[in-house]
């Protein structure tokens, strides 16, 4: 009987600890200014709560199955604090590459990424993977032609980009993932000195 009641305790147990390490996100993997580049311009910044769709100004003015979809696949977002810049990452035209980064919590976050992996929106659909992170595509007839518009989920955060070159979206995930600096290391070291 005893070894029965220690099995079901260490069963317990462990699907406690994966449970809670996946909805689990450290502080310091929802820094938002984490995958952008040093050189990146602040737009909008703020830890209240907002409405991420509202970076992208079209989907307001539309009142179809499209942006209906797209609203509803990105509901959990409504709450989640927003970080809008431009970067100059150099695309074919010489166009800034606008980067919306967004928080998430762990159980928002992986509700989402399961949602867009099953039932993703009409328009969207998946690319290949990046390291670990998986990334998407966004395309509809309303979204200018030069507009690639590519987003990613990591650990802690929603970050879209909109650029006339399609890879920049890997450069960002670069910049997360250490491999180039970023506007949080400048921060941080500014830190250091003041």
């Amino acid at each position: 009987m005893k070894p029965r009641r220690v099995f079901a305790f260490l069963s317990l147990l462990l699907a406690a600890v994966t449970f809670g390490s996946l909805l689990y996100i450290p502080s310091a993997a929802k820094n938002r200014f984490r995958p952008l580049p040093p050189h990146a311009r602040l737009v909008y910044n703020t830890r209240n709560p907002d409405w991420f769709l509202s970076f992208f100004p079209m989907l307001g003015k539309m009142n179809d199955d499209f942006s209906k979809q797209w609203r509803n696949a990105f509901l959990g977002l409504e709450t989640s604090p927003l970080t809008v810049a431009t970067v100059p990452l150099g695309g074919r035209e010489r166009r800034n590459t606008w980067v919306a980064v967004s928080e998430l919590d762990g159980p928002g976050a992986l509700m989402l990424r399961w949602r867009l992996m099953l039932f993703p929106p009409d328009g969207v659909s998946a690319l290949r993977p990046y390291a670990v992170w998986p990334v998407w595509k966004m395309e509809h007839s309303s979204i200018p032609r030069w507009a690639k518009v590519r987003f990613s989920l990591t650990e802690g955060l929603l970050i879209c980009s909109i650029s006339d070159d399609s890879h920049d979206i890997y450069k960002l995930l670069d910049t997360l993932d250490g491999r180039m600096a970023s506007l949080a290391d400048q921060q941080e070291r500014r830190g250091v000195r003041e």
